[in-house]
């Protein structure tokens, strides 16, 4: 009889299973092999941009021709410890890119026949090579701006000419061919990370697309919690997703307010899926926006992807119609059960 009512239960859909989700599919990529090249007196944007590529989630490698590197004035003097020495890269292939770090002026890196060569060499091998502000300085000394348009610290504009480039001041981050030069490293940060991206061929500019979103309950209770669930899906991968709920008219659906009542972010729980609590909402109905970032901060606005309605009190369920129809229907099969038990001894 129990084992009769649980299937009963089950198949009236009174217990449900949980919704079907889509599951997210994300293109996978190479990671990216960065080397960043470091001098004394190095900028003060340069834990920043390292920042950056870690959020590209590329492999960072930093070099030197010191172990150690003090920073600018602006950090404090701060002390750097490089990965590898820069005689102690044999191959610099195995890199896709190197990257010339801000800093005050780079006379070591420009100075040093190690260092040059290496910048040769990448050059030679088809890297992308990159440098910020002072360090087109470097480049220059390379001599491997020949013929290129190049961008950087205007006091040291003679020095590209002389090496054969085309200078311009104070534009966004220029690409020329495997070269990337950029300047104002604080203001251009995340366009010259990008700009690297692209020569790399690595950038993508489409915002993550929205998937799915789940709410449970989608009736909540008065001073209970709603959890949210979300999924995206993007090329590069989704680094944030926000929630936005806004209060709903209970008789025409409109938004009462363009000003939120409630705004979060999702905590992620896989590359695709994000969840959060929704809670202190009052009595009433609310839709949800979303905001979702990817790696190189292309952001979608989604709006209206599910709907809440916050209720006092949660009717409890009727039981008397399953009651009234299983009873018959068990008492019934009992029965026949009972016949077929004496059908069988008779025989």
């Amino acid at each position: 009889m129990i084992v009769f009512i649980v299937l009963v239960v089950f198949s009236t859909g009174i217990i449900s299973e949980a919704p079907y989700r889509v599951g997210a599919t994300t293109e996978s990529e190479d990671q990216v092999e960065i080397l960043l090249l470091l001098d004394h007196n190095y900028g003060g944007n340069v834990p920043f941009i390292i920042e950056i590529f870690e959020r590209f989630e590329w492999s960072i490698t930093t070099t030197g021709l010191n172990r150690t590197l003090t920073s600018c004035d602006y950090l404090g003097d701060d002390v750097f410890t490089v990965d590898l020495l820069m005689t102690e890269i044999s191959d610099v292939s195995q890199y896709d890119a190197i990257s010339i770090m801000p800093g005050n002026s780079h006379d070591l890196l420009r100075t040093n026949q190690t260092s040059l060569n290496l910048i040769n060499s990448a050059v030679d091998e088809g890297l992308i090579v990159s440098a910020w502000c002072r360090g087109v300085r470097v480049l220059a000394a390379a001599d491997v701006i020949s013929g290129k348009n190049v961008t950087g610290s205007a006091d040291f504009a003679a020095e590209y000419e002389a090496a054969g480039a085309t200078f311009t001041a104070l534009v966004p981050p220029i690409i020329d061919g495997n070269i990337v030069t950029g300047v104002r490293s604080r203001y251009y940060r995340d366009e010259m990370c990008q700009a690297i991206a692209t020569a790399l061929g690595v950038y993508e500019p489409d915002a993550p697309e929205f998937v799915n979103a789940i709410v449970t309950p989608q009736e909540g209770v008065l001073g209970t919690s709603v959890n949210l669930t979300v999924e995206f899906s993007d090329m590069t991968g989704v680094l944030s997703v926000g929630a936005r709920i806004f209060a709903l008219d209970e008789t025409t659906g409109e938004r009462i307010s363009v000003v939120h009542v409630q705004y979060f972010e999702l905590n992620a729980t896989s590359d695709s899926t994000f969840t959060g609590a929704i809670e202190d909402l009052e009595l009433g109905k609310y839709t949800v926006d979303l905001e979702a970032a990817d790696l190189y901060l292309n952001e979608g606005i989604y709006s209206d992807v599910v709907n809440i309605s916050i209720v006092g009190s949660i009717a409890p369920l009727d039981w008397s119609g399953l009651i009234q129809w299983v009873i018959p229907s068990a008492m019934t099969g009992f029965a026949a059960v009972v016949v077929l038990v004496v059908y069988l001894r008779r025989r």
